[in-house]
Order: C-alpha cells, then sequence, then structure tokens
C-alpha cells in the first residue's frame, strides 16, 4: 500500500519512506527510491529529526548512485545535521555513510575512510547488522583500491560473517561483490569469477537489478582473461540495465569497457563507446573512461590523443589516490610515448613507477604485464617470453592482444607462425593481427577452417567434409571447391604460398598442415596428453606439464559461437581432457600441500560445471584443511543449493570435515 503511494506522487510518512525506499536501493532500484523519499517531503512536519535524517541520507545515496553528486552533496549535509541534532546512533551511522559516498565521488579518499570509520562505530552502537555488513564491505573496496588487500579481505570476511549469522536479506550479497572486486585485483580470476557468479544468481533470484554490478565484475574478469567476445556481451547486459535503472556508478564503466573490447572487431564503434563513456554522469570519478579513451585512441593510431588521455587520467587518478589506474595510465603514456620515440628515457621511467605499483597492489597479471612491456621497450625477448608465459599461466589468453591496453598496444613479437585459434573465440592471426570477421571471403570458408581445426591435424575426406557443410546435399563438390579456395585465401591473403601450403590434400582428404598453422586446441590436447602420461609415470616434473597444459584451455571449444553436432562434440571431448587436467592438478598440489593452488583448480572446475558435485565436495575439505573456515561454509552453502537444485541429498559438513569447523 505504501509504495502504491509513493508511485501515485502522495505524500507517505518519512518513517516509512526510508525504510521503503531503502528496500529499493538495495535491490539497485534507484528511480523508485527517490520516489520513496521524494513522498515523504510534504509529512516533514510531522516527522521526528531522526526519521528526517534518514530520509535526507538514503535520498543522497540514490542520487549519488545515478550520478547527481552536487543534489547529494545538500542532501548528506542536511542528513549530518539532522542526525547529530537527534543523536540517534542509526541516523548518525547512515548520515556518514551518505558522506562517504559523496567523498567518493569528489576523490576524497582521507574524509572517505573517516566518514565510513565513525559510520561504522554509530552503527555497532545501533546494533544495525545491515548497515554493518554495508560499511565492512565498503570499506574494503576501498582498502582494495588503495593496495591494502588482507586489510580488505579481512574487513569483507567480518562482514560475510556477520551477514551469514543474521537476516540482512540482500545486503549479505554486498560482501561477496567486494570479495570478487579484490579477488580481481589480486589476478585470481576464476575466485573472483565465482564470487561474482554467485552474486549474480542472489540478485537474479528476487529479481534485483542490483545485479548489474556483479555483471559488471564479470566482464571485467572476461576482458582481463582475454575473453573479448564473452566481455562484450556480457557489457551490453549491464549496459541495458544501468540505463534502464539510471545506474552511474556502472553506466560508464561499462561504456568504457565495451569500448576496449570491440576494439578488433569495429574500430568506429570502440571510439563511439569510449566517447559514451566520457559523456555519463560518473559517481566514482572519470578515470576510467580517460583511460579507455587513452588506449583506443592508440590502436587507431591517434598517438596525440592517447598522449592527452592519459595525462588527464595520471592527473585525476593522483588526485584520487586511485593507485591502479595511476599505473595504467602510465603504462598508456609511456607506451604511447614509445610510439613516437623508442629511445625515450621517459619510457623506461614511467613504466618502472608502473612496475613499483603493481608490485605494491600485488596484482600478478599486471605484473607480468609491465615485465612484457618493459622488456620489448629493452628488446630482450628472453624476458618478454617469460612474462608471457606467466600470463598464460595466470588463466590470461592469446587473445588479450585484440582487447585495447598495453598488449594489444605492443603487439606480438611472435608473428612468424598462422595460428587458428578455436579455444574461446574462433579467429584467425597473421603475423599477430586477428582477421576481422567482415574480411573472410565468405561464411562458408570460416566452416571450412573451423571444421578443419576440430580435427587436430588429423585428416577429413572431402565427402565428409562437403556433407558437414551442406547436409543432405548429393554432390557438393562444385561447392566446397569454392569454399576451400576461400578458405586457402583467407589462410594466405597474399597469396605467398603454393594452394596446399596451409590446407593439404592428399588421396581426396583436407587437413590443416601442422607444419604451417598453429591450432590451439590440437596443441592443447597434445601438451595435455603428454602431461597425464607423466603423471602415470610418476615423472617429477609432471605438475608443471599439467600447469603447462591448463594455461593451454582458456576457454571451451568455440564458446562464443553457436554451432553445429560436430562442435559440440568437440567442445565436450576437449572440456573433458581439461576436468582431467584440472582434477590431476587438485590430486598433486594437495598431496604437496599447496592447498591454495588446489583450492584454485577446484574453484576452475566448479566455474566449468557448477553442479560437479565432487569437486564442490573436494573444495570444502582443502578450504578447511587450509583453515580458511568462512569460506568453508560458503562453499558448503553454495553445495547444498545445487545438490537441491540435482535433488541430490547432500553430504553433511560434518562427513565432509569432521570437527575442524566445530561441527
Amino acid at each position: 500500500m505504501v509504495a502504491t503511494m509513493a508511485t501515485r506522487g502522495q505524500r507517505i510518512p518519512a518513517s516509512a519512506a526510508w525504510r521503503l525506499g531503502a528496500a529499493h536501493h538495495v535491490r539497485g532500484e534507484y528511480g523508485r527510491a527517490i520516489e520513496c523519499f521524494a513522498a515523504a517531503e510534504g509529512a516533514q512536519e510531522l516527522a521526528s529529526a531522526t526519521d528526517r535524517s534518514l530520509v535526507a541520507a538514503c535520498h543522497s545515496s540514490a542520487l549519488w548512485a545515478q550520478g547527481k553528486v552536487d543534489e547529494g552533496r545538500a542532501l548528506s549535509d542536511e542528513a549530518l545535521a539532522l542526525a547529530a541534532e537527534s543523536g540517534d546512533h542509526l541516523a548518525l551511522a547512515i548520515a556518514n555513510v551518505s558522506q562517504a559516498l559523496v567523498f567518493a565521488a569528489e576523490g576524497k579518499r582521507t574524509e572517505n575512510r573517516r566518514a565510513y570509520e565513525t559510520a561504522l562505530v554509530h552503527a555497532v552502537k545501533a546494533n544495525d547488522s545491515m548497515t554493518i555488513v554495508r560499511i565492512r564491505g565498503n570499506l574494503g573496496s576501498m582498502h582494495s583500491e588503495e593496495a591494502r588487500s588482507e586489510e580488505a579481505l579481512t574487513e569483507i570476511d567480518h562482514a560475510i560473517a556477520l551477514a551469514d549469522a543474521t537476516d540482512v536479506g540482500l545486503m549479505g550479497v554486498v560482501p561477496y561483490l567486494s570479495r570478487a572486486e579484490v579477488l580481481l585485483s589480486l589476478g585470481r580470476l576464476d575466485e573472483a569469477l565465482a564470487e561474482a557468479r554467485f552474486a549474480v544468481e542472489a540478485y537474479r533470484a528476487v529479481g534485483a537489478p542490483m545485479h548489474v554490478f556483479a555483471l559488471m565484475l564479470e566482464a571485467d574478469i572476461h576482458r582481463i582473461r582475454g575473453n573479448a567476445t564473452r566481455a562484450q556481451v556480457t557489457y551490453r547486459e549491464a549496459i541495458s540495465v544501468a540505463e534502464r535503472t539510471g545506474n552511474a556508478q556502472v553506466l560508464a564503466a561499462a561504456f568504457a569497457g565495451l569500448a576496449r573490447t570491440l576494439i578488433a572487431d569495429d574500430r568506429a564503434a570502440a571510439v563511439e563507446c569510449a566517447e559514451h563513456a566520457l559523456a555519463q554522469l560518473h559517481a566514482l570519478g572519470v578515470v576510467a573512461a580517460q583511460l579507455a579513451a587513452g588506449w583506443v585512441a592508440l590502436v587507431v593510431d591517434d598517438t596525440v590523443a592517447a598522449i592527452s588521455w592519459a595525462r588527464h587520467a595520471i592527473t585525476e587518478a593522483g588526485r584520487r589516490h586511485d593507485v591502479a589506474a595511476l599505473a595504467d595510465a602510465l603504462e598508456l603514456g609511456a607506451i604511447s610515448r614509445w610510439r613516437v620515440d623508442p629511445e625515450s628515457g621517459e619510457v623506461v621511467s614511467m613504466l618502472a613507477e608502473a612496475a613499483s605499483i603493481w608490485n605494491e597492489t600485488a596484482d600478478v597479471i599486471r605484473i607480468a604485464t609491465n615485465r612484457a612491456l618493459r622488456a620489448r621497450v629493452a628488446g630482450d625477448r628472453i624476458s618478454e617470453d617469460s612474462a608471457l608465459r606467466a600470463l598464460q599461466a595466470l588463466g590470461v589468453r592469446a587473445d588479450i592482444f585484440r582487447i585495447a591496453g598495453p598488449l594489444q598496444a605492443i603487439g606480438r613479437a611472435d608473428t612468424h607462425h598462422t595460428e587458428v585459434r578455436t579455444l574461446g573465440s574462433f579467429a584467425v592471426v597473421h603475423q599477430g593481427e586477428a582477421m576481422a570477421n567482415d574480411a573472410w571471403p565468405s561464411r562458408k570458408s570460416r566452416e571450412v577452417v573451423k571444421i578443419l581445426a576440430s580435427r587436430r591435424g588429423r585428416p577429413l575426406s572431402r565427402e565428409a567434409l562437403g556433407e558437414l557443410l551442406w547436409p543432405g546435399v548429393r554432390d557438393a563438390s562444385p561447392r566446397l571447391s569454392v569454399a576451400l579456395s576461400n578458405a586457402r585465401l583467407a589462410l594466405d591473403p597474399a597469396r605467398k604460398h603454393p594452394a596446399d601450403y596451409f590446407i593439404s590434400s592428399s588421396h581426396s582428404q583436407l587437413r590443416l598442415d601442422p607444419a604451417t598453422v598453429r591450432v590451439d586446441v590440437a596443441e592443447f590436447e597434445q601438451v595435455a596428453r603428454v602431461a597425464l602420461k607423466a603423471v602415470d609415470d610418476g615423472a617429477v616434473d609432471a605438475l608443471d606439464m599439467l600447469e603447462a597444459a591448463a594455461a593451454l584451455y582458456p576457454a571451451p571449444f568455440l564458446a562464443d559461437e553457436a554451432d553445429a553436432d560436430w562442435a559440440a562434440e568437440v567442445r565436450d571431448e576437449v572440456r573433458d581432457l581439461a576436468t582431467t587436467v584440472k582434477r590431476a592438478l587438485v590430486r598433486l598440489l594437495s598431496r604437496s600441500d599447496d592447498l591454495d593452488g588446489a583450492i584454485s583448480w577446484l574453484v576452475s572446475l566448479l566455474n566449468d560445471d557448477p553442479y560437479d558435485g565432487t569437486a564442490h565436495q573436494n573444495l570444502i575439505k582443502v578450504l578447511a584443511r587450509a583453515q580458511r573456515f568462512s569460506e568453508a561454509q560458503h562453499a558448503y552453502r553454495r553445495y547444498t543449493a545445487r545438490m537441491v537444485d540435482l535433488d541430490v541429498e547432500p553430504v553433511s559438513m560434518k562427513e565432509l570435515v569432521g570437527s575442524r569447523l566445530g561441527t
């Protein structure tokens, strides 16, 4: 009834308005929240200072979420004054939270931290679990942004434990979002992805638009990993939700991310997205949009603009004490200058400064990326190859070179191979550059290369290939000849080699020649089988070989495209091999007491298959062995939820871990 009154523009009591508005806010429904707060304006004369403060503070926070910082500042100041007048601890807590958000928008980190710390004191005195969870989650994010990962995880674990012990509703999902942010900053991609997907499911289960924050995290993880197409899809979904709800926290960042992932496929669209990112209202500053504009400008060879955006981003990131953005901006500035003057000493010093920041943040992915940049500038091919192998081991795939950023800006050094990539996005790569989709002579020529790649070096008869391309056609030979000719043209656009150089033919059979074409799925299969044999033989380097194999499987076969039955069969076969490799890694790492490593691969298994009961059980056991007890309990809740979906009776916690968790 109260909600209906608010939407009809009628007055509602302040005591009801702030509660209802806050409920909409925690769901991510900022417009509806603001309607509730506005409906209380005409009823303020009868309200207490406490309720008036809470209305103003909650209203301020909703306006901040929409990027209306100036309006939010006025209401936040009013809320703080009313809270001081009332002396109510909850009002003081919520008012200080609204102050903290405004300070965050203004880039005043010291004031932001003090406001949160003050808010926490009052929330504890008010014994308001929901507000405590919110504040601790936000403090965790703040610590992470300032390269204090250990403090961040401590705050977040406190929030999760309290949320688990009390009924805080959807607010209990917020710490998991914060935890995903921290894990992402540490380069623990699989764990970050698991937390983000958990949050997406929790919000979607109740139809709450707050899932847009988890979508953004998922998109960022795909971008950092090099899954360009998946990132694009997820960013677009986030943009759709953010536009509908007026979510300024997400909208600019999503346009910035989309710009960076579109650059290889559609440069004009990427530039347009970067412009959209800059034009949005910004709840947390403009630096992400400036960085996207700079990296995109560098790809389109506008080095003057790239250098300018780097300067703007360095200034803004420095003002906001955003150390990660500052390091990114330094690398943008360095590589932009390197393009103009490869001998510039400024390039080396800027990259070294960025390196020191990445080391401080413990972001292993950016540390390795920076090593690759410095090695390229120095002409040190050995160090560059080492850095790229480290990135591969961390789960970063080769398509990272298709995404606007540091590695795309320097390009691949190893450009003498022609490559066919099928694990994730399909692409043919010449001299380090992937062919654009619209550069293919025909759709069937793409299909020819996909099908032959799926054979992993094994031959396929012309008749079988024709049947796969044109099912039921009696004589597909004329069509096949055209498709083959176009496929050969795609593999050798400059026509430097004989016709059968890349696609060889013998006795009416065809195959991609492994001597001239690198096919990622074939390389993975070969390395994986050798590694598994090494495990069976008890080889001392079996673990290293397994890790090398796992690094070659960044995503399922042709994961980003809908394909025919033949592709699904290959996808299942290759995924099963990857699963076998990951399970072997878990066994060896567990036996060697590298529990963190085992946990990472178990999380990866569950990202591949959320209903893998054995992986769930093993993850709980290993977390308990590692004394990560709160995570073990959380993992058990996820396990039981998945088993309920399958109508399977879950194993009890006591059976899994005994007395380790006090059960």
